[in-house]
Formats: structure tokens, sequence, C-alpha cells
């Protein structure tokens, strides 16, 4: 009978899918009971967190209209951190022996979990309305199923100018309540959305815009 295990390369996942991972994992493996049944990790948990806090700070720099040398020290940071991962899974697989209940406590992602899923749909229902304070706004949009998270793309506009550049690129988990802040009163903001997964990234959902104030 096939055992289970956790996916020791995530190479091909995206920033913000490797980002939201890492995270996770550090959370995981810092749980009582992660560290009970998997206690000497290989990396150890501070180097873990040093890998996963550098790659997240990184990335969003760089995700931000990054400079060349900001890309370069990102993709540095992702490539140590795989290596990080890359261990870590070896690790647990090693000590889990295929037990499912003590691989996901890691918050590593099962090997048959990632082949059952499917790329996501295309996210519906966007939602762009004023924040509670002046320069900000709120963004909703329905839940796709099976995402792990959202990519946001954030475009300007000015009255009377049919041209329109995305300016802006940020990651979230979350389908509601994300806030969108630094907004110049005057401009056309406009936002479009799509959901990621471990098998790929739905479509662009059709942008909707609003005037800052």
């Amino acid at each position: 009978m096939r055992k289970d295990k956790v996916i020791s390369n995530y190479g091909e996942w995206s920033d913000f899918e490797l980002s939201t991972l890492a995270g996770r994992v550090v959370v995981a493996m810092n749980d009582s009971s992660a560290q009970t049944h998997f206690p000497s990790p290989d990396p150890e948990l501070e180097v873990l967190e040093g890998l996963a806090s550098d790659f997240i700070a990184k990335h969003e720099v760089a995700s931000q209209r990054g400079s060349a040398l900001q890309i370069s020290q990102k993709n540095e940071s992702r490539a140590a951190l795989l290596a990080g991962l890359r261990r870590l899974a070896h690790y647990v697989n090693g000590i889990a022996e295929g037990r499912t209940s003590l691989l996901l406590s890691t918050g590593l992602v099962l090997v048959s979990a990632a082949k059952r899923l499917v790329a996501p749909g295309v996210t519906e229902r966007i939602r762009l309305r004023d924040g509670a304070l002046r320069g900000q706004m709120r963004l909703d949009f329905q839940a796709v199923k099976g995402a792990w998270e959202y990519e946001v793309n954030v475009g300007e506009s000015v009255l009377g100018d049919p041209d329109m550049e995305w300016t802006r690129t940020f990651g979230t988990t979350s389908s509601r309540g994300n806030i969108l802040t630094d907004l110049t009163a005057g401009v056309i903001y406009h936002v479009r959305v799509r959901a990621r997964n471990g098998r790929g990234i739905g479509d662009w959902s059709e942008p909707v815009s609003l005037l800052a104030r």
C-alpha cells in the first residue's frame, strides 16, 4: 500500500504561493504537537523562520515594482527557502512514515492533495468601496473553491483620460476586508483579481473601478 508523503520540491510554485506556504509551515512547526513529533527538524526552527521571513520580506518589496537588485535578492532568498523546505520535507517524511495526520501537522502539502487539485475558476462578485479612512478602499469578492490565495492587480487612471496602467500587485488569502491604502483623491483606481492553488492560476476577473475620495 502506498504511503502518503509531503511534497519536497516547491520550485514550480509562484512567489505568492511560496510566501503563503512558508508562513503556514513556520506556524505549524512551532505548534507543541509538531514539536513533540518532530523534535529535531532539519533545518532547525530558527533557521527555517529566518529563511521564511527573509523571503516574505524581499518578495513583498520586489512585487511592488522592485528594482533589478531587489528582484535578484528575492530570487536568491527564494532559492535558499526552497532548499530549506526540501530538507524539512525529507526529514518529515522520514519521521512520519506515511502517517497522514503527522504529515498534515507540519503545514506542508501532501503529494496526493496536490494531484487532486484543479486550477481555480474565475473570481467573481468583485466589490470596491470607500474605506473607513481617507485614501483607503475596501476590496471584497466571492471566494473561489480550491483557491489557496489570490493575486490582486491595482491600476490607476484619471477622469477624461482613457489610458490606465496596472501599477501594483499584492497577494491575499482572504476574500473579504482587503484594504487598499495610500490612494490619491481624484484618481480612479481599477482592481482585478485571480485565484491560485498548487495546480495553477485562474483567469483574471473583470476589473472594477472607483474614484478615490
